[in-house]
């Protein structure tokens, strides 16, 4: 590897070995190394040399050619570094970005769950089993959801290196390439494909607000569960815990461990017959009711607290604000259709806000052009199409319950005359 490289490897471990608390001065720091990265071509490292020596090959003795694969590992090894580094830099330049908005939310016990040192892995590790499951879950259900559009998929060779890259059916080719890797390359390949952009669009702010969330939600709910642990499942759960295991883990059914449960045969936390491990029926059937809860709480209470502020920014922010000061780094301006499916599954945690509804009936009247309060506007929607009451949405929105009884006259002026003709005339009047 040569020095300019490591010299970037190394800056990085130094900006990030410190990530905690966050530093708003390291974005600064990151983005300047993650365009250096790009610079020097960590996103596809090696691939030149490669494939010239792969080349080569074809007419090499047998020891030439065990010597060859010494080297090819050696360069793999190297190439697996740089990405990791470069996808380390971006995670966590997305989590520091991503920090800054949820402070600015005043959401400043979320911020420090972000994967600010770019290991997301830890994070979710310390999550749990259910945490990671949730993460998954979110994650597939923004791919899912994504906005799906017709694309070219080009092959371009650069200096002896192809890179393929994806561009929207509308733009040129030529233009594109040419503005990305030089006027010296040469497209090879050019076939249709599609492309799937996600409500989202940044995969680094997805695995940073994703990650956060969960992380932060998976420990509110092990407090709670931890203050209903009584009588023998107290007992056992406190057991796993001074061994660093984490509780409500069914000892009986995992793999190795075997001093451990030793132990917890003799303090009669579990049983042993002929070789098998077991517990008590009550003991087992409490654990998976516990696990099940877990699992469940912390996939809604994630999808609640993902979805309810982008449904809310959406609702209450005008379109051409939401242009200039976005609620997270690469969201949509203007959710598709496709994007507001992703709101089913806030739908799904409250039956009684069906936010799909909500957010598609927002978009069509922004399409009219209509001039009004958003906020009152956001009001008037959520007493109309959802089983919310004033109180619920004045809480949920920041507004005097007074007001929002009086939203439902905006909507129903707008509905009546389509560009809420009504209601201007009766501001204009002062009635």
């Amino acid at each position: 590897m040569n020095l300019p490289s490591m010299a970037l490897i190394q800056q990085l471990e130094e900006t990030l070995k410190d990530a905690r608390p966050f530093n708003q001065d390291n974005i600064g720091k990151l983005e300047d190394l993650r365009e250096q990265m790009l610079y020097s071509g960590f996103n596809a490292p090696f691939k030149g040399i490669l494939q010239r020596t792969m080349e080569e090959a074809k007419d090499m003795e047998e020891a030439e050619w065990a010597d060859l694969k010494k080297q090819i590992s050696y360069f793999k090894q190297i190439a697996g570094m740089k990405k990791y580094s470069l996808a380390r830099a971006s995670i966590a330049l997305s989590a520091h970005r991503l920090s800054s908005h949820f402070l600015e939310m005043g959401y400043a016990d979320i911020a420090e769950h972000t994967p600010l040192d770019g290991n997301h892995l830890a994070i979710l590790m310390d999550s749990g089993a259910e945490g990671v499951l949730a993460y998954r879950t979110i994650m597939d259900r923004f791919d899912m959801m994504a906005e799906v559009s017709n694309c070219f998929q080009i092959k371009v060779k650069n200096k002896d290196e192809t890179h393929t890259i994806q561009i929207d059916d509308k733009e040129r080719i030529d233009y594109k390439v040419a503005r990305m890797f030089g006027l010296d390359a040469v497209v090879t390949e050019v076939r249709p494909s599609m492309r799937r952009k996600p409500l989202v669009a940044s995969k680094g702010v997805r695995i940073s607000l994703v990650s956060a969330i969960v992380n932060y939600i998976s420990k509110s709910v092990e407090e709670e569960l931890l203050e209903n642990e009584r009588g023998e499942l107290k007992k056992y759960n406190d057991f796993l815990r001074v061994k660093g295991i984490r509780p409500d883990v069914r000892m009986d059914q995992v793999d190795g461990y075997e001093e451990t449960r030793e132990e917890m045969v003799k303090g009669g936390l579990l049983e042993k017959k002929e070789g098998e491990y077991g517990m008590g029926k009550d003991l087992a059937k409490e654990l998976n009711m516990r696990k099940k809860e877990r699992r469940n709480k912390i996939l809604n209470r994630s999808t609640m607290l993902l979805l309810a502020p982008m449904l809310k920014f959406y609702l209450t922010t005008p379109r051409e604000q939401r242009k200039k000061a976005n609620l997270y780094p690469g969201m949509a301006v203007v959710p598709t259709n496709s994007h507001s499916r992703l709101f089913i599954f806030l739908y799904e945690a409250d039956p009684e806000l069906p936010a799909p509804t909500i957010l598609r009936r927002k978009m069509e009247i922004e399409d009219m052009g209509v001039r009004v309060d958003h906020q009152k506007l956001a009001a008037a929607l959520l007493l109309k199409e959802s089983e919310k009451d004033a109180e619920w949405v004045s809480e949920y929105l920041g507004m005097e319950k007074e007001e929002v009884e009086k939203s439902p006259m905006l909507l129903e002026s707008i509905e009546k005359e389509g560009r809420g003709g009504e209601f201007l005339k009766r501001v204009k009047k002062g009635k």
